[in-house]
């Protein structure tokens, strides 16, 4: 091969490795998207928590009443687990609105000047 195909695929395969690391902006979520997630999230753990009950009152009719115990508590637990993650995505979405809106009150705070006031405080009066 020659060294210009072996170094157009070497920029593509480049390209491609940080294309594949890149991860793309959430889209931005209004309040009462996020309060609707929020309590989707409450109400799955409200009904998992009916049916572990459910499940758990069933095991005390089999023999093995442990092992059916024990094997509802690790589908409990990776239920749990992605509700967590979801809830712990949309905390994050909460946090960057909120970081956002705040950068803005202090980007629009810094573009208005009041008169009189001087743009440079790091020159003097003296040296102008």
């Amino acid at each position: 091969m020659s060294r210009r195909i072996i170094f157009a695929l070497a920029c593509l395969l480049a390209s491609a490795f940080v294309a594949a690391q890149a991860v793309p902006e959430p889209l931005p979520a209004t309040p009462l998207q996020l309060q609707e997630a929020h309590l989707r999230i409450d109400r799955a753990r409200t009904q998992l928590q009916a049916e572990v009950e459910r499940a758990n009152a069933a095991c005390y009719q089999k023999f093995a009443v442990f092992d059916c115990q024990r094997n509802i508590r690790v589908k409990n637990r990776r239920a749990l687990d992605e509700l967590r993650r979801q809830e712990l995505i949309l905390n994050d979405l909460e946090r960057r609105a909120k970081a956002n809106n705040a950068l803005d009150k202090i980007k629009e705070k810094s573009l208005t000047v009041p008169q009189g006031l001087d743009t440079n405080p790091l020159v003097l009066p003296a040296d102008r």
